[in-house]
């Protein structure tokens, strides 16, 4: 429980200072986080509820434009470890959007459905859970060393590169007339 409380005090003072939660924070003299999790709530209501096909959209925009945001932030930083976090999430999702077009039929017969997608976006869009790491390493890079690597080492692409500069050094030296 001190856990749950020391992110809810850490939320609290990351809002201070945002008119909107401040405005919130004055009116209903409620704490901030509350508007969070009261929005956080009502949004996956209306996914469970799924009124009109309006909990599609609300699924895909959860699984889509979040990561996007984070995708946009990740090439302005030289850190390359959140540009693989975030590839190993696009994986994730491609294949994931794959088996969906596929079983579309039988998956609307799932009560909630995408209200379990939208879990499993969550789970797989935010880095701190780590589930798309887990997801790729458990389920598609198996697959995709079977079937698409087939169990083939790593190209060594130093070993490449000096081959390649060796063949150019010597067409270059045969068309200048030179020789090595």
């Amino acid at each position: 429980m001190e856990v749950v409380n020391s992110q809810i005090k850490n939320l609290e003072k990351n809002l201070t200072g945002y008119k909107l939660f401040d405005t919130f924070h004055l009116k209903t003299k409620l704490p901030r986080s509350y508007l969070v999790y009261g929005s956080v709530s009502f949004y996956f209501l209306l996914v469970l509820l799924d009124a009109g096909g309006f909990g599609q959209i609300l699924c895909n925009t959860i699984g889509f434009i979040y990561p996007s945001y984070l995708s946009l932030r990740a090439l302005r930083t030289a850190d390359q470890n959140d540009d693989t976090d975030l590839l190993i999430y696009w994986v994730v999702y491609g294949f994931f959007s794959v088996i969906e077009f596929w079983s579309k039929s039988i998956l609307g017969w799932i009560p909630f459905y995408f209200f379990f997608k939208t879990l499993f976006l969550v789970f797989t869009a935010v880095p701190q859970t780590g589930g798309a790491k887990f997801i790729y390493n458990k389920f598609i890079q198996p697959i995709s060393e079977k079937y698409i690597f087939n169990g083939k080492v790593k190209i060594d692409t130093t070993k490449i590169s000096n081959q390649f500069q060796d063949q150019l050094l010597q067409k270059a030296a045969k068309a200048s007339g030179f020789s090595a």
